[in-house]
């Protein structure tokens, strides 16, 4: 139901709200599972090591909880990614898009092709960090 549009829609509040209940809920049992409290989380939570990029991205599900403008952004992309993936499976089962999908196919042709190239930097540099991290653990253990 997420749109790029300025103004935000009542259901955009209402699955919000839903949203923070759910994470919220998820978060207090994974925090009693692994026998960490409140205190200690915000601690984890504020250190450096979670400020690196990677715990960024992993955290940022978290952190959309709390903050309406970053819920919306990622709900935003999750629903372009989700609608590229769509028009991807229909291009692999009918070897073809649908003519109602190809208008402006040009342009939507480029435009993908650039975030494409973005999404393999951004997975390229996510992983490098990923590896730096993992060596440091290590070099420390």
């Amino acid at each position: 139901v997420f749109d790029d549009e300025e103004e935000s829609k009542l259901s955009y509040t209402e699955i919000y709200q839903e949203y923070q209940a759910l994470v919220e809920r998820l978060l207090e049992d994974y925090l009693k599972e692994v026998g960490i409290n409140e205190e200690k989380f915000q601690e984890a939570f504020s250190s450096p090591l979670a400020k690196t990029h990677t715990s960024q991205a992993i955290l940022q599900t978290v952190l959309a909880a709390e903050d309406f403008r970053l819920f919306k952004k990622m709900m935003v992309q999750k629903n372009i990614e989700m609608q590229l993936q769509a028009i991807r499976i229909i291009k692999e089962r009918n070897g073809v898009l649908p003519e109602c999908l190809t208008e402006g196919s040009d342009v939507f042709s480029e435009i993908e092709q650039e975030e494409m190239k973005i999404l393999r930097e951004v997975l390229r540099k996510s992983k490098e960090e990923y590896e730096i991290e993992q060596e440091r653990k290590r070099t420390e253990e």
